[in-house]
């Protein structure tokens, strides 16, 4: 499985990166920002996207929307990663269909538990894991 994760902040990038290759996912591609990322998803296979909300050039949102809005890529897993909470911005990542939201900071074992339960739901589509309505209660 090859992720792509995708902050402006190159400690954050590396400490993602970290826990993911402890996890035993050692495909990972690094970009700074969303445009960055746009390049690297129209030239290599994607399966899982972990991006923060705030960044230069193209936010997460931005870059969340640009995917949905393409065929190829409108099934990716999403997984957010930011310190923005909000019920506002959680419920517009929730409307543009996210498929998971961690709030920083966190552990490697929240991280661990959200990337599991986004893979258990794409290997088994009719097993809706209910992470979405969990977080939207959590923004309240």
């Amino acid at each position: 499985m090859r992720f792509l994760v995708i902050d402006d902040s190159m400690p954050m990038r590396r400490i993602i990166a970290n826990i993911l290759s402890r996890l035993g996912h050692n495909d990972v591609i690094l970009a700074a920002n969303g445009r960055e990322a746009l390049k690297h998803i129209e030239n290599e296979r994607i399966d899982f996207v972990i991006t923060d909300w705030y960044m230069p050039e193209m936010t997460g949102i931005e870059f969340l929307r640009k995917l949905r809005a393409k065929d190829a890529t409108r099934n990716v897993p999403i997984l957010i990663v930011t310190a923005n909470g909000s019920k506002e911005d959680v419920t517009q990542a929730v409307q543009l269909k996210v498929n998971g939201y961690v709030l920083k900071p966190f552990t490697a074992e929240i991280l661990k538990e959200r990337i599991d339960a986004l893979c258990a739901a794409m290997a088994d589509p009719e097993d809706d894991p209910q992470h979405l309505e969990e977080v939207t209660a959590a923004a309240s």
